[in-house]
């Protein structure tokens, strides 16, 4: 007796053919990309159009106010400017650093007269006052010359 022989097993059964993967890592690739490069795109616009012509860009902007100023920070004004009104409407805030700083601010009065300012330590008689004469608040700013 004969048994009929039978095929292999692999031969039994047809074998599907492999599913085609979807192509969303490709898909997520190309996404990613894009955002790299917009991203790329804006910071090198914001980096164009915000560049000034100040040497230190690092260095975030200040308030011209000279007002705002603390003891330790600095301000332009016109030595030359021949009155203390004069003197202090040309005062303006600006960083320590930068070539125009000619003043360094010692301390902040609430007050109207000039003979305040001799009672801060490190003022020295006959170094200017900036007194706000713009919003008529009583209030005066110490300095000296920056070194």
């Amino acid at each position: 007796m004969t048994y009929p022989q039978q095929s292999p097993i692999w031969q039994q059964y047809p074998v599907a053919p492999p599913k085609k993967s979807p192509k969303t890592g490709l898909i997520i690739g190309l996404a990613a990309a894009g955002l790299l490069v917009t991203g790329g795109a804006i910071a090198v616009t914001v980096a164009i159009a915000g560049g000034g012509s100040n040497d230190d860009r690092s260095a975030p902007a200040v308030d011209p106010d000279p007002f705002s100023a603390q003891a330790g920070d600095c301000l332009s004004a016109d030595e030359n400017a021949g009155s203390n009104g004069k003197f202090s409407g040309s005062a303006v805030r600006v960083h320590c650093s930068d070539s125009a700083a000619n003043y360094t601010v010692i301390a902040q009065l609430a007050s109207g007269s000039g003979s305040d300012c001799n009672s801060v330590p490190g003022y020295e008689y006959g170094n200017p006052v900036v007194y706000d004469f713009e919003t008529g608040q009583p209030r005066e700013l110490c300095v000296m010359p920056k070194s």
